[in-house]
């Protein structure tokens, strides 16, 4: 079994969004909305402050208490600010919160999480120009990086969300794999696994999916990530029976930081006539 790493194909975004950036007549600005009461997203906000840093982009963090006017009156501010050329909205927002509400209450061209209907759209009908959720585009990245042929196999989407397991659905089609998507209600699943070429697992349960059920030839994208117990777990029981499996962490996360800031990139595209 070979492990699947993220870190070359992540150094080589990194570097050329760096290189594009500095080319720009300005400087991209992201906005980041933290949930100041989630306290993985604090930790997350400081990462993607490094990383923006390092690639020239110019960081901007707003605590937002758990109020949905709030929410809702900022973000309308930032839609109307033509200096802010980029939104992110840390998750999970607060209890009670609807979430929807708040992401549909954007600019789509400054949304880098990409969850808006408009970008969605774009994906569905294979647009070039569509913004892509960051985790969904690294799993793309992550199989392209190991040369894994996507045309003519079959895939298996376990997860339906729409910030991962939707948008890879999608992709995957587009590149003409064949796709099947399942989640934690399908029946059989077990049995299923062993049918498909390349498995993508973005379902949000620990070591929820033995790989040890899979073929020997299949190619396993393992996007959760969870800590328990001082550890860290996908959402796949690693084994090595299969052809390859991506590693967690180090990974799908690894390529996903790096693209999160590409598509800042691609918004203030969007936000200066795609020039």
């Amino acid at each position: 079994m070979e492990l699947m790493i993220g870190k070359n194909a992540a150094s080589k975004i990194k570097e050329r969004v760096k290189q594009e950036i500095a080319a720009l007549e300005k400087t991209p600005h992201l906005v980041v909305l933290l949930n100041e009461s989630d306290e993985s997203s604090k930790g997350y906000c400081i990462s993607q402050q490094k990383l923006a840093n390092e690639l020239g982009i110019r960081f901007t963090l707003i605590k937002m208490k758990a109020c949905e006017e709030d929410y809702l009156n900022t973000i309308k501010e930032l839609n109307s600010d033509q200096d802010v050329d980029a939104v992110l909205i840390t998750r999970p927002l607060f209890k009670g919160a609807d979430e929807q509400k708040i992401i549909d209450a954007l600019d789509p061209k400054k949304d880098i999480d990409a969850m808006n209907s408009l970008m969605l759209g774009r994906l569905v009908r294979n647009e070039k120009e569509s913004l892509v959720p960051a985790t969904a585009k690294a799993i793309m990245e992550l199989l392209d990086e190991y040369h894994v042929e996507i045309e003519g196999k079959r895939a298996l989407i376990i997860g339906r969300s729409i910030s991962v397991g939707k948008p890879v659905a999608l992709m995957l089609m587009n590149r003409n794999a064949t796709v099947t998507v399942a989640h934690s209600k399908t029946k059989n699943l077990n049995q299923m696994l062993k049918d498909f070429d390349i498995v993508v697992v973005a379902i949000g349960k620990p070591h929820f999916i033995d790989s040890s059920l899979m073929n020997e030839n299949a190619v396993v994208v393992d996007a959760g990530i969870h800590y328990l117990d001082d550890q860290i777990k996908g959402d796949v029981i690693p084994s090595d029976k299969v052809k390859m499996l991506s590693k967690v962490p180090g990974g799908v996360g690894t390529i996903t930081s790096a693209l999160a800031m590409d598509n800042v990139l691609k918004c203030y595209r969007y936000n200066h006539d795609r020039k």
